[in-house]
């Protein structure tokens, strides 16, 4: 496996959009979407805190989150990125956009980008999504992009299996 940290981070394109590693100056354009263990950060020192923890974990090997950036503007717009470990191979993918950017057609090709650099890159053995029954847009998300329901856990989340086409 190839797994995190690497000699350089890796940026992944698109022809309209930039994964790219999280900075402190992301932190006032991401801060209404910016969260560390469930805690929203409400001010900038908070927020810029939650990219230093973002950081340290992509450092420790347990994370790669990326910023995704609209390259026509220079905006950062969300994030998506693998977080909780590669235990067993595995990687969980999580995502989120700024509202004002949701329905746009970014976060299906940001999804897809890292969900390929997991299986291609990072050679992992399974990239998984969690999502509670109630977030219908995620779950269809999910579905739209090659993302299976394999189960249902705790009876609050329901996971997801990537599989390429």
């Amino acid at each position: 496996m190839n797994l995190p940290p690497y000699r350089v981070f890796p940026e992944l394109r698109l022809e309209n959009l930039l994964l790219r590693e999280t900075t402190e100056a992301d932190t006032p354009s991401l801060l209404e979407i910016l969260t560390y263990d469930g805690k929203v950060a409400e001010t900038l020192e908070e927020g810029m805190g939650i990219i230093r923890k973002i950081h340290q974990n992509y450092l420790d090997g347990d994370t790669v989150n990326w910023v995704i950036e609209d390259i026509s503007t220079h905006q950062p717009v969300g994030f998506v990125g693998y977080y909780r470990g590669f235990e067993n191979g595995i990687g969980e993918l999580g995502c989120i956009l700024k509202e004002e950017f949701r329905g746009l057609g970014l976060m299906s090709p940001s999804l897809l980008l890292a969900a390929e650099f997991g299986k291609h890159q990072m050679k992992l053995n399974m990239v998984t999504a969690l999502t509670t029954a109630e977030n219908e847009k995620a779950i269809a998300l999910l579905n739209r992009n090659n993302f299976i329901q394999e189960k249902e856990l705790s009876g609050v989340y329901l996971r997801f299996v990537y599989f390429p086409d």
